[in-house]
């Protein structure tokens, strides 16, 4: 018999929403601002706390590329953050076309990438020309 857990919203921070993903961030009663990740709901903190989603375009605030060891052979990783219009400020891998290179400013869109660990969010460029 297998009991499958349902991951909390402070693990997948996202729903879909009209067809796309958006990020979800809480609100703290009688606290200004949005803070991301929510949550878990465990914590002696959730109770009064709203769900916000993020719907806003983000755009690149900033971002690094790590280059694994030789050793690894893994292709360098863009990671970076992202400002959403809601005021939070969101870390995520990017996922940019090969030969793209992120700008400062770009207009991004969230997405849902697979992994070895299950689902993750990340970032692509809203127009991938």
């Amino acid at each position: 018999m297998s009991h499958e857990i349902t991951p909390t919203v402070a693990e997948r921070p996202w729903r879909e929403r009209d067809g796309r993903t958006v990020l979800l961030a809480h609100r703290r009663s009688g606290h200004a601002g949005l803070h991301f990740p929510p949550l878990p709901p465990t914590s002696p903190l959730a109770e009064g706390c709203e769900l916000v989603e993020l719907t806003s375009t983000p755009r690149l605030y900033s971002f690094t590329v790590v280059h694994a060891s030789p050793k690894a052979g893994k292709p360098p990783q863009a990671l970076g953050l992202a400002d959403f219009a809601e005021g939070v400020r969101v870390f995520a891998r990017l996922d940019y076309p090969q030969k793209r290179r992120p700008a400062i400013g770009d207009a991004l869109q969230l997405c849902l990438a697979e992994t070895d660990s299950g689902p993750i969010y990340v970032f692509r460029p809203e127009h991938a020309a």
